[in-house]
């Protein structure tokens, strides 16, 4: 199970976050024991039942006193920026941990004749210290700043853990939202390819139909169906195979050539490989253009190359243009979307250049597969 599967488990199951601050405090109740047992604490010599109540009471403690400060002081006062509200709210909670905690002590060893007289035998200084009255012990602890050091670096650990995991949370939601609002610019950007192709073959189709052509407007309206089921089902994957972008683009020649008399069209492709990828309906936007700004004249050609050798794919289009219509030609909403998904799928690894030329239009572009 991946991390970020576990960690989005965690915060949606109840039962399983449960479980795992159970498993937490029992580890920390398992640690203070051991601590006892192997460090020169008072309490060495206890009875065992003895100091394993005492140090039961110590982490359920520690746990009240968690849960309380990060689930009710934080949100309650810090973050809603009442930064003096809260400092005086968690002193008050340091006190009332503070008298809980020198109370619950203090009653154990009472409560334990052989807790008394280890405490009188083997730790004298400490016996005497108890001996002192409660409200003295609980104020040398705050004062000497004792209980507040414990508490911070007794808690440091879970709300390090909690601190880690909930940024992790909100960076993989920040991701997400990137993510979505990616996929939905992309599927903008696609689905104004649309009505261009749409619009286009129609007005070809209807000038067939006038002619009384029937079978080329029934050829034309196959090819149209098949390209509009491509960019309405198959052109939601982030890449498709180069084989089905290239008789997308063949096919969108054929019903654009309808309407061209005199002018020469040729598409030139190679390949090393069938297996290559490409973003779909990339390059018809660059296509479209040579269409859209050529004259229709004996003298107009519009020729496209693409080829893709060792991973490069290399794309030119060299067409005559109407030199009246030249100033809208770099400025059409399809090139502007090319160009906003070239950097969205091809980042730092393409080389697009394109411009007039006396009577000629040419595109160059290379993208590193």
């Amino acid at each position: 199970m991946q991390i970020t599967q576990l960690i989005e488990k965690i915060y949606t199951k109840p039962s399983l976050r449960v479980g795992f601050h159970l498993i937490f405090w029992l580890l920390l109740f398992g640690v203070k024991l051991y601590l006892t047992a192997v460090s020169f604490n008072v309490y060495r010599s206890f009875p065992t039942l003895s100091y394993v109540y005492i140090n039961l009471f110590s982490t359920l403690l520690l746990a009240a006193f968690y849960y309380l400060f990060v689930y009710v002081l934080i949100p309650v006062f810090f973050n809603k920026k009442k930064y003096f509200q809260g400092i005086l709210v968690s002193l008050g909670l340091i006190l009332l941990y503070t008298l809980t905690d020198t109370f619950t002590e203090m009653q154990l060893i009472k409560t334990c004749k052989a807790c008394t007289l280890i405490l009188q035998k083997d730790h004298p200084d400490y016996a005497s210290y108890l001996n002192r009255g409660f409200i003295n012990v609980v104020l040398t602890r705050i004062l000497g700043l004792g209980t507040p050091m414990l508490l911070l670096f007794a808690l440091c650990i879970p709300f390090s853990i909690k601190m880690t995991l909930q940024s992790f949370r909100n960076n993989l939601k920040t991701l997400q939202l990137s993510r979505d609002n990616m996929e939905l610019e992309l599927n903008f950007l696609k689905a104004q390819l649309n009505p261009h192709f749409l619009f286009n073959s129609m007005n070809n189709i209807y000038g067939l139909i006038l002619t009384g052509n029937k079978e080329k407007s029934a050829a034309l309206v196959a090819r149209l169906s098949e390209l509009l089921r491509y960019t309405l089902y198959d052109s939601n994957q982030v890449t498709m195979p180069l084989e089905k972008e290239v008789q997308l683009i063949r096919d969108y020649i054929e019903l654009e050539k309808v309407r061209l008399n005199d002018s020469r069209v040729i598409f030139s492709y190679q390949t090393d490989s069938p297996d290559y990828d490409l973003a779909p309906m990339l390059l018809l936007p660059l296509i479209e253009n040579a269409f859209k700004y050529s004259k229709d004249n004996t003298d107009s050609f519009i020729d496209i190359f693409l080829d893709i050798i060792n991973g490069k794919l290399r794309f030119t289009i060299d067409n005559s243009m109407d030199t009246e219509r030249l100033p809208g030609i770099s400025g059409g909403i399809g090139l502007v979307n090319f160009k906003k998904r070239m950097d969205l799928y091809y980042p730092g690894k393409y080389w697009y250049e394109a411009g007039p030329s006396g009577t000629t239009y040419s595109v160059n572009l290379t993208i590193e597969l």
